[in-house]
């Protein structure tokens, strides 16, 4: 573990103290060893150890708050219980980027449930927002009405009537430049855009899901199957789109399950494509994820070979998996590979995890940034840009949520801030 000296903890901090507006409650009768940072809120008590990498200012302590506009998430307040815009209180935990998802039209008749607010409209105000806070933005493109992810690649139902892949591809030109001349009409435009949202499998090749998520599949002619010629014709579009508009900011492709495959040769196929940045999903709950030092190597692996940033883009694990003590451990979870990914090659959790006296994971605000904080450190060491977590706006109704069910910061959201 990195020695941090007391006088550069203290600095450290006394830098976090004074950024922090809300001013948490920080534990004044337990010891906290130098170099560490603790945080107490609402009577429950996080404590970190520092990272053993060097994280540069630049290094990305990333939120993605994009439900925090549904109807259902109610307000947000600073750990004194103050209302407060997220976006405020984000950068007083260390937080300095944010993503943001965009649905094309989240009220579409072809979405199966009611999944909240991220159409067009709402992102330019969440965007402003975020910029007024001065956090940088990641816009997260799904090109769907609804989740885009390895399970579901959904056709937007106003793009339903394309029936050959040049016109889906026009429709994915037109409508990334659409939004990004929006947001930079209001001075919002992101910093970096996201080109499809974990494309492991393809990208706009479902026309229709049922209740229980079966998706049925486009025509061939249109469907975007994974590494197919329409697959590259959707993304050189919308890469093509964003570079043309934006032309600062970073462009990124995001896969989740690219462990499943040597990743060299799994982006040898991307080659010809425009991009800066590859983003990462990493959720240790699931086998096809790996263990933690296969993402380490995996990062490696990825900038030597291609020399493109990457990105953890999404992560998090739940604070809790049962309202029965006995039964809140990550061993419950369904399809829970937890302890498995989080254990080394020497058979020792990763430095900063804990198990209880039966060897067993507890699901806590303390193990939560435990595992989030080693998440940090290995995207670190092997040379990653950042760190984004996923869900944490959910609040306390949500098991992954940073913030609590009544509003406030968690105590876990310090992980941000560690050093």
């Amino acid at each position: 573990m990195k020695v941090i000296k007391f006088l550069t903890g203290s600095i450290i901090m006394a830098a976090f103290f004074a950024s922090c507006s809300e001013t948490p409650s920080y534990p004044s009768g337990s010891e906290v060893t130098a170099g560490e940072i603790s945080c107490t809120i609402d009577g429950t008590t996080v404590t970190l150890e520092p990272v053993d990498a060097d994280l540069p200012s630049s290094f990305m302590r990333g939120f993605d708050a994009s439900a925090e506009s549904d109807v259902s998430s109610g307000s947000y307040y600073d750990a004194s219980g103050n209302e407060k815009d997220i976006f405020q209180i984000l950068p007083s935990y260390g937080v300095n980027w944010v993503r943001l998802r965009i649905w094309n039209n989240p009220e579409s008749s072809k979405n199966p449930s009611e999944p909240g607010a991220s159409d067009l409209e709402t992102v330019i105000a969440q965007a402003v927002r975020v910029k007024k806070a001065g956090l940088r933005l990641l816009l997260d493109f799904h090109y769907s009405d609804y989740w885009a992810d390895p399970g579901k690649q959904l056709i937007p139902e106003e793009w339903l009537e394309c029936t050959t892949s040049d016109e889906l591809a026009a429709k994915v030109s037109e409508y990334t430049t659409e939004v990004l001349e929006a947001l930079k009409n209001v001075n919002a435009a992101p910093d970096m855009i996201q080109i499809g949202n974990e494309i492991s499998s393809g990208m706009l090749k479902h026309k229709a899901i049922d209740s229980s998520e079966t998706v049925t599949n486009a025509d061939e002619a249109v469907r975007g199957d994974f590494c197919s010629a329409n697959y590259f014709k959707y993304l050189s579009a919308g890469l093509a789109a964003a570079r043309s508009e934006c032309p600062n900011a970073k462009l990124m492709l995001h896969f989740t399950d690219i462990n499943r495959s040597n990743p060299v040769n799994y982006l040898s196929s991307f080659s010809s494509l425009d991009y800066d940045v590859v983003g990462l999903s990493y959720y240790p709950k699931w086998a096809s994820h790996g263990t933690i030092e296969s993402l380490g190597e995996k990062i490696a692996a990825i900038k030597s070979t291609y020399a493109k940033e990457v990105v953890v883009v999404e992560t998090n694990i739940p604070n809790k998996v049962s309202d029965t003590a006995s039964q809140n451990y990550y061993e419950n979870m369904s399809d829970s590979s937890v302890k498995v990914n989080l254990t080394c090659s020497d058979g020792n959790l990763y430095s900063g995890v804990y198990a209880d006296s039966d060897g067993k994971l507890p699901a806590t605000a303390q193990n939560q940034a435990n595992i989030i904080r080693a998440v940090i450190e290995v995207a670190a060491k092997n040379g990653a840009s950042g760190v984004f977590t996923w869900g944490g706006e959910y609040k306390g109704s949500w098991e992954y949520g940073l913030f609590g069910s009544s509003g406030k910061p968690s105590a876990a959201l310090i992980v941000m801030s560690v050093q």
